[in-house]
């Protein structure tokens, strides 16, 4: 049984009509406007700048007077106007976190009980009170661990901080605890699972899996048959990021992501800024009601496609079919962000290096990283010269790949620092 008096569940407002759900977006876009205008300095520059002030914006065509902020250039304004690149619109000693992630990039987390807003998502997964949750999100640095132990534990489950790794521990206390719910990375879960059926645990027999929450990367129909045909799980996916928070998730009908409607979300052509129609892909572009944060079209890079069919599940909000890709080269490995700047980083830090790329490839459902490596012509490829640059890697990217070195006439696409092979199914 769902408490609907704790404040982030509200059935009315998923079922809403449709005229009534644009009433409610266009309030709430004056209102973050006029917030962001008065008390986050960037934004009330850019506003400046653009000839825009918060009585221009009477409806969502209006936003478009107003210049995006990228999420790739988030780095670069903080480091122009630190902390937060005038972005946030309270101190930070009024924050109650704030997390790092590569670049360096801050992330602040208001006191706001909600601040994240996945609670949502999970009841529309599956989860409920009483299940006993593995979560195998980082809590340190990064935002997700703590993001989605909170909600978890607003909607009454009990919190496993598993973290990452650690694979014959994870079966272990997913069969010894009872777990009955997981969130991660799609990968992950399969390779905990495959590891528990070689200790001889499987649905049924040992495992009391039953449902998953899983983000951060790609996760093809393929794959989520086998979750529920060989092991038993119903597993939804959802999506989000460290900036925003929830973005789009799973109903139990699996046909597209939710779009919440505490957020107002645009669809855009990357090169040109013009909207794009339902059905067309279109860079995603949010503009965040947050007391904290008041992102005003916030660019996040990923691309998508909106549908405004009506869900069978009865939810009347428009849907994010699936994630086809990013704007730019910023590519998702193990659900990490890698940045092409992360790469550049890596050959100034190794003296020897001349040149390096980045490949991502995938076997079953394993991302790989390979860093090809040109030397200097006074340098010697080794051992010890790999394991430093791996180990470099590590240190920029949080994650860890392998190294080929490479002569520079074998470098494919040289004005691409990442090349992404994989193959979605």
């Amino acid at each position: 049984m769902i408490d609907r008096k704790r404040g982030f569940y509200d059935e009315a407002a998923e079922t809403m009509p449709a005229a009534k759900r644009a009433q409610a977006q266009r309030e709430m876009l004056r209102e973050t406007v006029l917030h962001a205008y008065e008390h986050a300095p960037s934004t009330r520059r850019k506003m400046e700048e653009a000839g825009v002030r918060p009585g221009d914006v009477k409806d969502p065509a209006d936003l478009r007077r107003i210049p995006l902020t990228r999420k790739a250039d988030l780095k670069h304004l903080q480091k122009g106007d630190p902390p937060f690149g005038g972005l946030a619109a309270v101190p930070p000693e009024a924050m109650r976190r704030i997390y790092v992630s590569p670049g360096p990039t801050f992330d602040p987390e208001g006191r706001d009980a909600t601040h994240w807003r996945w609670e949502k998502p999970f009841i529309a997964a599956g989860f409920r009170e009483g299940d006993i949750v593995q979560n195998t999100f980082m809590y340190h640095f990064s935002p997700a661990g703590l993001m989605f132990d909170e909600a978890l534990q607003r909607i009454g489950c009990t919190v496993v901080p598993a973290g990452v790794g650690n694979t014959e521990l994870q079966a272990q206390v997913m069969k010894e605890l009872g777990v009955t719910g997981y969130v991660g990375t799609p990968s992950f879960l399969m390779t905990i699972l495959e590891k528990a059926k070689e200790m001889g645990y499987i649905s049924g027999d040992g495992l009391s899996l039953r449902v998953g929450l899983v983000t951060g990367e790609m996760f093809p129909e393929s794959l989520r048959a086998r979750f529920r045909d060989e092991f038993g799980v119903e597993v939804r996916q959802c999506y989000g990021t460290a900036d925003v928070g929830s973005l789009g998730y799973e109903c139990h009908e699996a046909k597209g992501m939710h779009v919440p409607d505490e957020i107002f979300l645009e669809m855009i052509d990357p090169a040109t800024g013009d909207p794009v129609p339902p059905g067309a892909i279109g860079e995603v572009v949010v503009t965040l009601p947050n007391r904290t944060y008041p992102l005003v079209r916030f660019a996040t890079g990923d691309l998508s496609i909106l549908s405004e069919e009506p869900c069978p599940c009865g939810r009347t909000s428009p849907r994010l079919l699936k994630l086809v890709g990013r704007a730019d080269q910023v590519t998702k490995v193990k659900g990490m962000f890698v940045h092409p700047e992360q790469v550049t980083q890596l050959a100034g830090k190794v003296a020897e290096i001349a040149s390096a790329q980045i490949v991502v490839t995938r076997t079953g459902h394993d991302d790989h990283m390979e860093m090809r490596i040109v030397l200097k012509d006074s340098a010697a490829a080794s051992d010890a010269l790999a394991a430093r640059i791996v180990e470099a890697a590590r240190g920029i990217t949080r994650l860890r790949g392998e190294v080929r070195f490479i002569a520079a006439a074998e470098v494919e696409e040289p004005e691409k620092k990442i090349i992404d092979k994989r193959k979605w199914d």
